[in-house]
């Protein structure tokens, strides 16, 4: 049985595009629940952002992205005296501030452009001991928590265009440029955290609790908002703005600690009205694995010539139909002719395996084995799914075929 996939094209390029997922751009920027990123508004930085994260690239791939996995390293690189730099400072804070920290969205954002259903499952900051950790497991850094940033709502389209919004996913620009939008967290600083130099650690768990990504940034705490103001100023920063009130990313109170008096906060939740675009969708036409269908071309108006559309990211749905009442699990094969990074929900993937795309004599094709278990998901008769093409994607020629392989 040949189930359809239904899909919109999000992103369409003619330049070269690497997956990647996410990473902290900076420690300590200058407006909370912003949309554009602005290199100016940023007063500390990660650790070796200078090679992996350049101000004026925001987004770019470099590399950045980091899984530690439970036993592994946090941290992305080692600590050394050219880690920083007066162009790539260390972030300072004092406690009790309310702080705001940036990462690029890299697709991962449930909005009107994607679905309601990417995922977020949890985020947070942690620390080490004071002057002494620069490396560690996640095990270790957890045990000392910074703030918990919240999760981002999954599976309710009624507030995907809603922001600000907790977690990941605050990123109100996100449709403007799904791949490289800012998004930005905001979490307070323990009033009790005694004055020293710390390592950081961002932690995002993206597809499950234990896909965890990860970046580390050495902070410097200093005793008070005056003397951070100090140390600021010593470095040539001229903005020694805080944010104040409101909410942060967990849906707490924001911090007032060390606010002009009269300071108001940022504007409340609000829903974010859709811009006028025009993107294209597409259908695929279910077929057999021994033929390929594809739509017959129209034929252009006068003084009109057709150019190809290539794509680097789909977002949408896998129809399997509904199951009858025996079924208890589904399992499901998805293919893709073009080399791809999938992620899949309403089901678990079993494997995933490259093979050789028969047209381009070349291995650059991909199947998913998936299996529905649970019985919500097998009575859902749906799989949700988001894939980004590691290569401009004909997907009119190679449109991804999903095929229920075994009920029982």
């Amino acid at each position: 049985m040949i189930s359809s996939i239904s899909f919109a094209i999000v992103t369409l390029c003619v330049i070269g595009y690497v997956q990647s997922h996410s990473w902290i751009a900076c420690s300590d920027y200058t407006e909370k629940n912003g949309g554009n990123w602005d290199p100016n508004r940023c007063r500390g930085f990660p650790r070796d952002s200078r090679n992996y994260a350049p101000k004026n690239s925001f987004g770019l791939d470099r590399g950045f992205d980091h899984k530690p996995g439970n036993g592994g390293d946090v941290c992305k690189t080692t600590y050394t005296a050219s880690s920083y730099s007066s162009e790539y400072p260390k972030a300072i804070y004092y406690p009790g501030q309310q702080v705001v920290i940036v990462h690029p969205m890299k697709n991962h954002g449930a909005d009107r452009c994607t679905n309601a259903h990417i995922p977020d499952f949890g985020n947070a900051i942690y620390r080490g001991v004071n002057a002494m950790d620069r490396s560690g497991t996640l095990a270790h850094f957890k045990a000392n928590l910074i703030s918990d940033l919240g999760r981002s709502p999954v599976g309710q389209p009624s507030v995907m265009s809603v922001y600000p919004k907790p977690g990941y996913q605050n990123a109100p620009n996100f449709c403007d440029d799904t791949d490289k939008s800012m998004g930005t967290y905001s979490f307070n600083i323990p009033g009790n955290i005694a004055p020293g130099e710390y390592t950081f650690v961002w932690r995002w768990s993206f597809n499950g609790p234990q896909d965890h990504y990860s970046t580390c940034f050495e902070v410097i705490i200093a005793p008070n908002k005056a003397s951070r103001d100090q140390q600021l100023q010593s470095r040539g920063v001229s903005d020694l703005s805080v944010a104040c009130g409101g909410t942060v990313s967990n849906n707490g109170a924001g911090s007032t600690v060390g606010c002009t008096p009269g300071a108001t906060a940022p504007p409340g939740p609000s829903t974010v009205a859709p811009t006028t675009t025009t993107r294209s969708t597409t259908t695929t036409t279910p077929r057999t694995t021994t033929r390929r269908t594809t739509t017959p071309p129209q034929t252009p108006g006068f003084g009109q010539r057709r150019v190809p559309m290539k794509a680097y990211q789909l977002s949408g749905e896998i129809s399997l139909g509904p199951a009858v009442s025996t079924v208890t699990r589904r399992f499901v094969s998805v293919h893709f002719d073009c080399s791809v990074d999938a992620s899949f929900w309403n089901a678990r993937l079993l494997r995933s395996h490259n093979h050789e795309n028969s047209r381009k004599k070349r291995h650059s094709a991909i199947h998913y084995d998936l299996v529905q278990e649970q019985s919500g998901h097998v009575a859902s008769g749906k799989i949700y799914f988001t894939a980004t093409y590691s290569e401009a994607c004909d997907i009119i020629s190679n449109p991804p075929i999903a095929t229920i392989t075994m009920e029982e």
